[in-house]
């Protein structure tokens, strides 16, 4: 019943909002650093008008969590659902308590992030209604979901949009994840940046060279191989007929390394973004680095994904690229050399 729960109700709301949770990740673990966060937890408790934004925006989470969800249950598909209405008090709660609570948790753990502050500025009260209104909020949105399935469902008309918009083949990775794995999507996502984010954070202690960042980005890559397996089953599994297309070589390269790009962006954008704050040129070769260590591990996947021994050679990999980090390979080697191999596995007749 908790998978049941997770696939109806918690994977469809985190897909019509990933663009929002996409942009929070951007601004919140790109284009600020750990002590902006704490600069703006003290700044909201230390300013009662400035922290009325924090009850506000829960009441509009909370607004679009409760339509999102009363279109999901409206569906014809979602019929099936009704007969929750027919289930015990206890029974009901402990069902819809595990969505609301999955869904909220982005939203819960920050603000358990912003009591610490709460607590430090002595703004107890300020903590007690930012906790309030949460509670309220949570509370509203079960009564009010309880309420449509204990009653008949009323007909909803579906107006279709009139304009169909085209968009690169490329950008079809992003929009699979976002229609089938946007929970794996986003966790994968707030990892990396949280990751990246220490590797930084340390570097600027002066304990460590360059040879640290790498490491970092070496980590941040293999981070993405789920993603890059998913990405690999849709391509090969669920549209095998693309294999068959007749694309040059630069299409083909175009078209994973465009893919590829696209599924670390974020991660690309905060290297991009520190070499423009700090204009340290390094920084924009290790994007240059993060971007070739996906790449390898591409092809690896295409090679040997349904080999036995394919978690062995994946550890192999991490470790062989983590000695030759160690040892102070040059960035253009590890580039050349991915390169070649990346082109290798383009140049197949009938794959990639």
């Amino acid at each position: 019943m908790d998978k049941l729960a997770v696939l109806a109700f918690v994977r469809p709301f985190f897909q019509k909002t990933l663009g929002f949770w996409t942009l929070v990740l951007l601004i919140g673990g790109v284009l600020m650093e750990p002590a902006q966060h704490f600069l703006i937890g003290r700044f909201l408790f230390k300013n009662p008008l400035a922290f009325w934004l924090l009850p506000t925006s829960i009441l509009l989470f909370g607004w679009t969590h409760l339509r999102i969800q009363l279109e999901l249950v409206r569906k014809n598909e979602y019929l099936i659902f009704h007969h929750l209405g027919l289930l015990s008090r206890n029974d009901f709660r402990g069902f819809w308590s595990k969505i609301l609570l999955l869904n909220f948790s982005p939203i819960l753990a920050y603000f358990l992030f912003l009591s610490f502050f709460a607590w430090e500025q002595k703004a107890l009260f300020l903590g007690g209604v930012l906790w309030l209104a949460t509670i309220g909020v949570f509370l509203f949105n079960f009564v009010v979901i309880q309420k449509t399935l204990y009653q008949p469902l009323k007909e909803v008309i579906i107006h279709r949009p009139a304009v169909r918009w085209t968009f690169p083949r490329f950008t079809w990775v992003l929009l699979s994840l976002r229609q089938h794995r946007p929970v794996l999507f986003l966790l994968s996502k707030a990892s990396s940046l949280l990751l990246l984010n220490g590797f930084f954070y340390s570097f600027l202690s002066g304990d460590y060279d360059i040879r640290w960042l790498q490491f970092g980005v070496l980590c941040i890559s293999f981070i993405q191989l789920p993603l890059i397996l998913e990405k690999t089953e849709k391509e090969l599994a669920q549209q095998p007929w693309t294999l068959g297309l007749p694309l040059s070589l630069g299409n083909k390269m175009g078209y994973q390394a465009g893919s590829l790009a696209l599924m670390v962006f974020p991660e690309l954008l905060f290297l991009v973004w520190n070499r423009l704050i700090s204009s340290n040129f390094e920084n924009l070769l290790l994007a240059i680095l993060l971007l070739s260590f996906s790449c390898a591990l591409q092809v690896l996947v295409y090679r040997k994904r349904e080999s036995s021994s394919f978690p062995n050679l994946a550890a192999a990999m991490f470790f062989g690229l983590f000695l030759a980090i160690i040892f102070s390979l040059p960035w253009w080697a590890f580039v050349i050399g991915i390169s070649f191999l990346f082109i290798h596995q383009s140049k197949r007749a009938f794959g990639f």
